[in-house]
């Protein structure tokens, strides 16, 4: 969906908007916030400065000239909007608007963001009280996602002095006029000044310092992070060797020394603005995770948050010398890319999906809360505004109290990455496919429900089977833990199935607890109705029958396997609980092979053209070393986790010879991530070509001709297969892929396919209905795609989960497609 469409008015919204023409020398920035990651990684952007905040004068309302407000904070104070007795809020304005996570940026009455069309990647103004198109500037070509990242710019725009100034995911800065969108002047960071691209787009935003644009463009020999003129956008100096990831520049005074703060992979350094001398740097080798983004916190503190944990460092100048020392690192603030939020002596951010509150001296965490969920916030005349996973704006309390929640309203179908901005006594929130305006209005929205009642009214509806039959007993009794002794000691087999229905039980003394997995198609953790009184949980689920899930439960922000489901698997530290629903059988290929098995050999590949060794294994079938007969050869993406999480050994040892060809299979790990979904997957699939197959083809008795060829893996994997296959098309006759999802030289792939004249490439396909979300709409896409073209792919679709239950159980079936015993 595009921008094309008008708005629609759905309220009207009771509050005095005066403008406040303001000079921002010093705005800031964003970072990448991604899933994930499944890790998710897609991009949100960060810029704060400052530990002073101002405020408006009374009664005045403040403009949010770049994604992190007017004071460079995330924070926005002064502007009387919740001063009465009772408030709510209700939408004004709502339209359709494409993919990007670019964050709102307002000035005036315009609105500035970035989206995608599918076909290009746009800058777009909106009139802040109707959302009417104002004009809108081409960037480049669609930036695609990969990897579970989506498409359209990632960078926020930022406002200073009537000029709007943006960065494209591809590397094209530009400068253009805030009231007609007319360009002053633009550049390719990347093919003029050599900046590096990461791999999933450049996400830092432009930051304004006095007459200069700082960028932190991440190229080699000194360009780390680069100056350009504001009025002619020439470059003024780079310094920096440091390579970059997401993070993005702040401008910040120490010991009366105003400087640009900058965090790289490597290094946090403090810069002279005019010259790009490094003043200072501290190795940030814990937080060089590519988010590490800088937050200041009181007069010398500053916060680096990324993945695992946050720390707060001093930094401290005598005469001139500078001194940076670590006052407290903690995983209090972890596991999300929100950007933390310090008001009057704490840190309001996420642990996971928490929302948390933590003593910025300390790093402690005061409390935690499940509600609202998981997204991103503001804070606003003191209180937080956090646009939660489902599309809610709501608006609590900030206070070391505890969470309060004082209302919220229903702003999108669904939440995203992208922040709230706010502006003119207006909400400014965005997904994927919509942008929308909230106003605040004396017209008292219903409170929010009690989450005890809700939890109390959410279980009544739930309360089917046995399992319902006992709680309603346990809830009319005194005794309840006599009870429920008893019929835990009558029921041993944890999760219980009746029907359709799987009911989880967990007891213990826990503040809170949910259950996550893969049989949620929403990927929320899902909380557990506790009795009353009692320290047992429970959740019914419905699900289908002879599938393979697996699971955890949540304990706050720490996932645990079922205490009361002995099946587990998966690597030691990611252990889940497993679970088969009624009708499932294990497929017998899985089981331990009672006939002649094959043998396993290892080989060191050193790749000259990727500049990475890693140890491939080489399964050999039985009867190999006792004649001279050639054979096929299957590569495997992922070849070490098929071999430990899916037995692929023990499939090809009791199906080779009855339902499957002798082969030769060589189980290739993955070296880096890039290899298959990211910008090297081409490299990769060239290695492969030109190393790989032909040392396999020396070294072992393989059948050297294509229709002896297949490649096959699971995600991320099966798309670097069937890429490979389109680019190789004389190496590889046969291709599979597991839950394909798109990567990012995903628009390569499709031109191939569109030029291929190999018609008769033999192509399987699978899913399940719980699969990925973007493997379950991606997989069909590609599938349909190739129909069109000619080529008749093989779809095995199941109703069944996702992971290596599901996807070793069709091992099977996929090899006797593409290897089938003669």
């Amino acid at each position: 969906m595009g921008a094309d469409d008008e708005p629609h008015a759905v309220g009207t919204v009771g509050v005095h908007t005066v403008w406040c023409a303001q000079s921002f020398n010093d705005p800031r920035s964003e970072t990448l916030n991604k899933k994930s990651l499944s890790l998710v990684l897609c991009g949100v952007l960060l810029s704060l400065a400052g530990a002073e905040v101002s405020s408006a004068a009374p009664g005045t309302m403040r403009d949010w000239p770049q994604w992190s407000g007017p004071d460079h904070n995330l924070t926005s104070l002064g502007n009387g909007i919740f001063d009465r007795e009772s408030f709510g809020l209700e939408t004004v304005w709502k339209r359709p608007l494409g993919s990007a996570y670019s964050g709102i940026s307002i000035v005036g009455e315009r609105v500035v963001t970035g989206f995608s069309d599918g076909t290009s990647d746009f800058l777009i103004s909106l009139d802040a009280a109707t959302g009417k198109e104002q004009w809108r500037f081409k960037i480049s070509e669609t930036y695609k996602g990969h990897d579970g990242s989506d498409d359209g710019p990632l960078a926020s725009p930022m406002i200073a002095d009537g000029k709007v100034y943006g960065l494209g995911a591809w590397g094209h800065l530009f400068a253009l006029e805030l009231a007609t969108g007319k360009p002053l002047w633009a550049h390719h960071v990347v093919e003029k000044f050599g900046a590096r691209k990461p791999e999933y787009g450049f996400t830092t935003t432009p930051t304004v310092v006095d007459q200069l644009l700082i960028v932190e463009t991440g190229g080699d020999a000194g360009r780390s992070i680069s100056a350009f003129d504001r009025t002619s956008g020439e470059l003024r100096w780079s310094t920096g060797d440091d390579s970059v990831g997401y993070q993005s520049p702040i401008a910040l005074s120490v010991g009366g020394t105003r400087q640009i703060l900058a965090v790289t992979n490597e290094h946090m350094m403090g810069l002279e603005p005019a010259t790009g001398k490094v003043l200072w740097q501290h190795e940030n080798n814990e937080n060089g995770d590519g988010f590490a983004q800088p937050v200041p916190v009181g007069e010398d503190g500053v916060l680096l948050t990324s993945w695992p944990e946050a720390a707060l460092f001093r930094i401290t100048k005598a005469g001139s010398d500078y001194q940076v020392e670590e006052a407290w690192r903690s995983p209090a603030l972890r596991g999300n890319y929100a950007i933390p939020i310090p008001y009057e002596g704490h840190l309001y951010g996420f642990s996971g999906r928490f929302l948390t509150c933590v003593d910025a001296k300390t790093g402690e965490t005061v409390w935690k809360s499940r509600p609202p969920g998981g997204g991103n916030l503001v804070l606003v005349d003191g209180h937080l505004v956090i646009q939660a996973p489902s599309g809610e704006l709501v608006v609590a309390e900030a206070s070391p109290e505890g969470y309060r929640e004082k209302t919220r309203v229903q702003a999108l179908d669904r939440g995203y990455f992208t922040r709230p901005s706010f502006a003119g006594g207006r909400f400014y929130v965005r997904n994927l496919t919509d942008i929308t305006a909230i106003g605040v209005t004396d017209k008292v929205a219903a409170p929010a429900m009690d989450k005890e009642v809700a939890r109390s009214e959410a279980a009544e509806g739930e309360l089917r089977g046995t399992l319902g039959s006992f709680v309603r007993k346990v809830m009319a009794v005194d005794d309840k833990r006599a009870l429920i002794d008893a019929f835990m000691a009558e029921h041993t087999e944890w999760p219980m199935q009746e029907g359709d229905d799987v009911h989880f039980v967990y007891r213990g003394q826990v503040e809170d607890l949910a259950l996550t997995g893969n049989l949620f198609l929403d990927g929320q953790d899902h909380p557990m109705h506790r009795l009353e009184g009692t320290d047992f949980y429970y959740l019914t689920v419905a699900l289908p029958k002879a599938a393979h899930f697996s699971y955890q439960y949540t304990i706050f922000d720490e996932r645990v396997t079922d205490p009361l489901n002995p099946n587990t698997f998966g690597p030691e530290g990611g252990e889940q609980s497993a679970l088969t629903t009624a009708g499932w059988q294990t497929p017998a290929h899985l089981a331990e092979p009672k006939g002649p098995r094959g043998t396993l050999e290892t080989m060191q590949w050193k790749s000259e053209l990727l500049g990475r060794e890693r140890e491939v294994q080489i399964y050999l079938p039985g009867g190999y070393s006792d004649g001279d007969t050639r054979y096929p050869l299957l590569v495997v993406n992922h070849g070490d986790q098929a071999l430990r999480f899916g037995a692929i050994n023990n499939s090809l040892d009791n199906l080779i010879g009855n339902k499957v060809a002798p082969m030769i299979v060589a189980l290739v790990p993955r070296a880096d991530w890039s290899e298959y979904s990211g910008s090297g997957t081409s490299d990769y699939t060239a290695a492969l070509a030109k190393e790989l197959i032909p040392t396999l083809d020396t070294s072992y008795r393989t059948l050297a001709m294509a229709e002896a060829r297949g490649i096959m893996g699971v995600g991320s994997a099966g798309f670097a297969s069937i890429y490979a296959a389109f680019d190789q098309p004389e190496l590889f006759g046969k291709a599979a892929a597991q839950s394909f999802y798109k990567g990012e030289q995903h628009d390569d792939l499709v031109s191939m396919i569109d030029a291929s004249k190999a018609r008769d490439l033999q192509l399987v396909f699978h899913w399940s209905s719980y699969d990925y979300e973007n493997a379950r709409s991606d997989g069909p896409e590609l599938v349909t795609h190739l129909e069109k073209h000619g080529f008749k792919p093989s779809v095995i679709q199941v109703d069944d989960g996702v992971g290596w239950g599901m996807w070793s159980a069709r091992t099977g079936s996929i090899l006797a497609e593409l290897f089938p015993a003669r």
